[in-house]
């Protein structure tokens, strides 16, 4: 009693408890507290926790541990759920070491219980199933998160590859308009190409004068534009090999026309990341899927 003192004459004044949003688990004689101050040692913590819980009857064990994962949680175990309804009702929101006390029934039984019941081992089996199947989600999960980062990674690296390219058009343009004569430049300041004075070859218009931008050079789009698809490509098919990529939105076909479709993504990041993957996909034995990003 006087360590349970010592701890409250310790504490600032009282903070307002955050409001509980799980649903209740069933009664239980093990208790889950969270919201514990992470600064705390962890005798030092189950001192206090025991101090505390002991106050409403013997306290079978105190479980806590300092890894990422349970770090600022416990589990107090008491020998029934009647004990443990009573200490989280009247404890609940106690500021311990600064922080209130979150606190609700443990979704499942501890080991001591498990011993008590006699069916230890079945209990052991399912724990150690459950703590494989979430390290398993967590192991998948971070796999995902570094393939992403990879795959913005080469995309970013790709802009940048693309942007230095033009620059060097840019420059290479300006020093011809330096060193070729006024009266001997093309309209445009360029050579003249296929589509007239002053537009560069491959670069003509649809009309043949207005210049076009290359699809390679188009600027990032959260949209990216298929081409050179096989005319009985069916849309789900676009759909499975897209949606594998974080972001995707959906695929769009164009009625009446064969052969293209758009696919749309959350932002530019993930369209990219999708285009540097499946650039040049092998869709059909004749036919290399073009993808690029749509034009503006």
């Amino acid at each position: 009693m006087e360590d349970t003192e010592m701890i409250m004459a310790k504490e600032s004044a009282p903070e307002t408890a955050p409001a509980q949003t799980e649903n209740t688990p069933e009664a239980s004689p093990t208790l889950y507290i969270k919201n514990l101050n992470e600064k705390i040692k962890l005798d030092v913590l189950k001192k206090s926790l025991k101090a505390i819980f002991g106050q409403y009857g013997e306290v079978l064990d105190i479980v806590a541990h300092s890894n990422i994962r349970m770090r600022g949680q416990a589990f107090v175990i008491f020998e029934n759920s009647d004990i443990a309804t009573k200490a989280m009702t009247e404890v609940q929101g106690f500021p311990l070491y600064g922080k209130p006390m979150t606190i609700q029934y443990a979704k499942n039984r501890s080991d001591i219980h498990a011993k008590k019941d006699g069916d230890y081992d079945e209990h052991y089996k399912l724990r150690m199933s459950t703590k494989e199947k979430f390290v398993n989600e967590f192991k998948h999960k971070k796999r995902q998160a570094m393939l992403l980062a990879k795959q913005q990674q080469k995309a970013q690296e790709q802009q940048r590859a693309l942007e230095e390219q033009q620059q060097q058009m840019m420059q290479q343009q300006q020093q011809y308009s330096q060193q070729t004569p006024y009266s001997q430049q093309p309209m445009g300041g360029v050579p003249a190409g296929p589509g007239g004075p002053g537009v560069p070859a491959g670069a003509a218009g649809p009309m043949g004068g207005v210049p076009m931008v290359p699809d390679e050079y188009l600027p990032r789009n959260s949209i990216l534009f298929l081409q050179n698809l096989p005319h009985d490509t069916a849309e789900s098919q676009l759909v499975s090999l897209f949606q594998q990529y974080p972001g995707f939105k959906e695929v769009r076909t164009v009625p009446g026309k064969s052969g293209i479709a758009f696919v749309e993504y959350d932002n530019e990041y993930y369209s990219a990341a999708a285009k540097t993957a499946l650039a040049d996909y092998q869709i059909a034995p004749e036919h290399k899927m073009k993808v690029t990003f749509a034009r503006k």
